[in-house]
């Protein structure tokens, strides 16, 4: 193992060695030596390069042949207080929960405990949807609703959005919603492929009443002890949880301005699972890869099953497996991949399984770069390294923190003349921006972005909407009451803004002028 840095960050290449014959030995040594670590050199540039950029704050670990050649840390796991990451740190999964909830239903399946093709209320008799199968739910093509707008509007509503007694909604629970407020499937089930997070949730259900023990502990039992996988756990709402991952890293975001930050840690829905809910570290998850590969867990045909696309009722095929999404290498083989992103994480796990390569991306400071994990192929199959393009609120957020909202307007103007394949230019980054301006008061600031972003994107409901908002915290009652009436006559049925206006019209009060 050589250890090396790359401005000023730790990482680590473990070399290949080739052995043929005694008498090859040194020169194959030597030659694996020097081709591994330079690309352990480029893996390392490239991770450090997007970390000064502001789109890595995280771990990596990159496989290459059955063999772990990079591991490294690249920024820190808190910011209050400041503290670096570790190799052993803790990370929330997001969805890549997602294939361990797969392995348990596949785990028992081959004890006989159920069928991949069973009636979901066989184990869920009080769930109102008929005719959804187990496959259905793995396979994401269930129908099911997302189970998160039916808990936004009825979960604890009289509680404020921090209160500890909202941070309590788990499985049961929110099956108690879907039960009680029966929201509309999507599509019959089989019909087509949306991705469902309602469905995984209910997958976890189903382990744990077709194993009879609480869902963490049979995962703990039958995936993470066989595994090796110590440091690996679900999330169960205990007050002393955090405390039993002391190397727990925790999800945070940077505002625009690119110098404050702020916690995304805390969500009422944390305490679901199934579709999220699992912490890890890189060495767990590389042994995670490797029993994958093995049969210790489930039988080769089991994992082969989870391997391959799910089938639609006309015969068509999807790219999604169990837990699963299914892809292919530049070499055109075989791969397995999935992405999670939960409070502030972004995770990615990405499997040629033909050629034993793993790479491996662990991230508490972004949600949003999400693609920076295609440079990393690109090293991995010796091509020059792409870079994610750029955000525009990212740079036009500095510019209102350094040189005011006149000057960054006139920047975003510019770039999207000169440099428009260098940045990512769309109505939701505006509309990030100009709510975080709001939120800290800078009203003037704030009003001039909508303003651009409605400029922009004039055929778009939501730019007259968030233009209203930031008129109406100017305290300009009249032109905010105009802006929503225009949401109103593009999209009748955008939420909330029948309310809005009804509110100013009850009130009828004069509106200030506004020269905005």
């Amino acid at each position: 193992m050589k250890i090396f840095k790359v401005n000023g960050l730790k990482y680590t290449a473990i070399l290949l060695l080739t052995i043929s014959t005694f008498a090859s030995c040194m020169q194959m040594q030597n030659r694996s030596e020097i081709t591994t670590a330079t690309k352990a050199d480029k893996y390392g540039a490239y991770l450090s390069e997007l970390h000064a950029r502001g789109q890595f704050n995280g771990n990596a670990l990159i496989i290459e042949n059955g063999e772990m050649v990079f591991q490294g840390t690249f920024g820190i796991g808190n910011f209050d207080p400041v503290d670096s990451l570790e190799l052993n740190s803790v990370f929330r999964l997001g969805s890549v929960s997602k294939q361990f909830t797969a392995m348990g239903i596949m785990i028992l399946k081959e004890e006989g405990k159920l069928s991949y093709d069973q009636d979901i209320r066989a184990f869920i008799p009080e769930l109102p949807y008929p005719g959804i199968t187990i496959r259905h739910l793995l396979h994401h093509t269930s129908g099911l609703p997302d189970y998160s707008r039916i808990m936004n509007e009825h979960w604890k509503t009289d509680l404020a959005y921090d209160d500890p007694e909202k941070f309590i909604a788990g499985n049961e629970d929110i099956l108690k919603m879907l039960v009680v407020y029966q929201p509309p499937v999507h599509f019959k089930p089989g019909e087509k492929w949306e991705y469902s997070n309602t469905g995984y949730n209910l997958l976890a259900t189903i382990v744990s009443r077709a194993s009879g023990e609480p869902f963490h502990k049979y995962l703990q039992e039958q995936i993470f002890i066989p595994a090796g996988m110590a440091n690996t756990s679900v999330y169960h709402y205990i007050p002393s949880f955090d405390e039993q991952m002391p190397n727990r890293v925790f999800g945070f975001g940077t505002k625009f301005n690119g110098v404050d930050r702020f916690s995304t840690d805390a969500h009422y829905l944390n305490a679901a699972y199934g579709e999220g809910g699992i912490y890890s570290t890189l060495e767990d998850l590389m042994k995670w890869d490797n029993i994958l590969y093995t049969d210790v867990l489930v039988s080769a045909s089991t994992i082969e099953e989870a391997f391959s696309p799910g089938t639609l009722n006309n015969g068509d095929k999807t790219d999604y497996g169990f837990g699963w999404f299914i892809d292919t290498s530049p070499n055109g083989k075989k791969v397995v991949r999935h992405m999670g992103g939960w409070a502030g994480f972004l995770i990615n796990i990405y499997r040629e399984i033909e050629e034993n390569n793993c790479i491996i991306t662990l991230t508490n400071n972004n949600s949003r770069y999400f693609n920076m994990d295609d440079g990393l192929i690109d090293i991995l199959h010796n091509q020059p390294p792409k870079f994610p393009r750029t955000f525009i609120a990212d740079v036009i957020g500095k510019k209102v923190q350094n040189e005011g909202i006149t000057a960054a307007i006139a920047y975003y103007q510019k770039l999207k003349t000169e440099q428009p394949d260098h940045y990512i230019f769309n109505e939701y980054e505006l509309n990030f921006l100009g709510y975080e301006l709001l939120g800290d008061q800078k009203i003037d600031e704030a009003i001039g972005i909508f303003k651009l972003n409605q400029e922009e994107y004039p055929q778009s409901a939501n730019v007259y909407d968030s233009y209203g908002d930031a008129l109406l915290a100017q305290g300009d009652t009249a032109h905010a009451l105009s802006n929503f009436k225009k949401v109103e006559a593009i999209d009748s049925t955008f939420f909330g803004i029948k309310k809005k206006i009804d509110a100013l019209e009850a009130n009828a009060i004069p509106g200030k002028a506004s020269n905005k």
